[in-house]
């Protein structure tokens, strides 16, 4: 896999993943800092039309910057000027393999926004490509697309070594909804690694699926976090957060003493919020 440069931004998709990829905003967009330490001001922001052609022959440099950028743009809202964007954004990731990592991985964001499931099969295609961050995006954005097609390969994805590889498969089954997916996520229960497990467990619970109880509940256990080596404070309360909502809809009254425990003793004030707020939309 490709080294970060210094000019790369310094959260990757692994730690993305880590603070759970499984949030209702589907794919995460990466890298907020490269908007202000490289990105154009606003009264200059170029149109979707310059990106392309920057994407397209630019420099090294600008490039990924204007792929980026692009992506930043479909997050105002500015794709539906452009009714052929897919397949001009489709025809350059497909001949993107050999360029700088990041353009990729950009594009694959721009196809999974775009929601256009055509970009399905070149997606699928990058699940191949040997940077292993540049899967990731590509399973990110399937899990956008939400695509039933896409099901066989991802859960072939799910089954991979790369422990990042499988915790984005699992997000991307749960993010399509597939009952296929569902005896892969079982089987994700029982994965060693406790975020690729809880990646599975939440993407389990979509389906109503109360096997996921029991590592959801890991989840909301203080002191199991504690003791997870380098789970930085704020992944913990992530962690708890997105645990919260999906016991809720599994465990229903029965989740509730849990709950109150958690809204009254909680250290992080922003989990007590969110268990206060899960007990106030609780039936009685």
């Amino acid at each position: 896999m490709t080294e970060p440069s210094a000019d790369v931004p310094r959260q990757s998709p692994r730690s993305l993943l880590f603070q759970f990829v499984l949030f209702p905003l589907g794919i995460v967009v990466v890298a907020v800092g490269i908007f202000l330490l490289f990105g154009k001001l606003a009264a200059d922001e170029q149109s979707i039309p310059d990106y392309l052609n920057e994407i397209r022959s630019g420099s090294k440099h600008e490039r990924w910057q204007a792929a980026y950028q692009l992506s930043k743009s479909l997050k105002r809202g500015e794709a539906k000027k452009y009714p052929n964007l897919e397949e001009q954004v489709a025809s350059i990731y497909a001949g993107s393999k050999s360029d700088d990592p990041r353009i990729r991985r950009y594009l694959s964001m721009v196809l999974g926004s775009l929601g256009d499931r055509r970009a399905t099969p070149l997606l699928l295609d990058g699940l191949t490509d040997p940077d292993t961050d540049n899967r990731i995006y590509a399973l990110m954005a399937l899990g956008e697309l939400r695509d039933p097609a896409a099901t066989p390969a991802i859960a072939a994805a799910a089954a991979l070594d790369e422990r990042d590889i499988r915790k984005a498969a699992f997000y991307a089954l749960g993010a399509i909804g597939d009952p296929r997916a569902v005896p892969i996520l079982v089987k994700g229960l029982g994965d060693e690694t406790a975020d690729v497990r809880w990646n599975a467990a939440v993407a389990l619970a979509r389906f109503g699926d109360k096997r996921a109880l029991p590592a959801l509940r890991e989840m909301l256990d203080r002191s199991r976090l504690d003791r997870i080596k380098d789970m930085r404070e704020d992944q913990k309360e992530d962690a708890m957060i997105v645990a919260i909502s999906s016991y809720v809809r599994l465990a229903g009254r029965e989740g509730r003493p849990e709950l109150q425990r958690i809204a009254t003793t909680d250290p992080s004030l922003r989990v007590q919020s969110a268990a206060k707020d899960a007990l106030a939309h609780m039936p009685r």
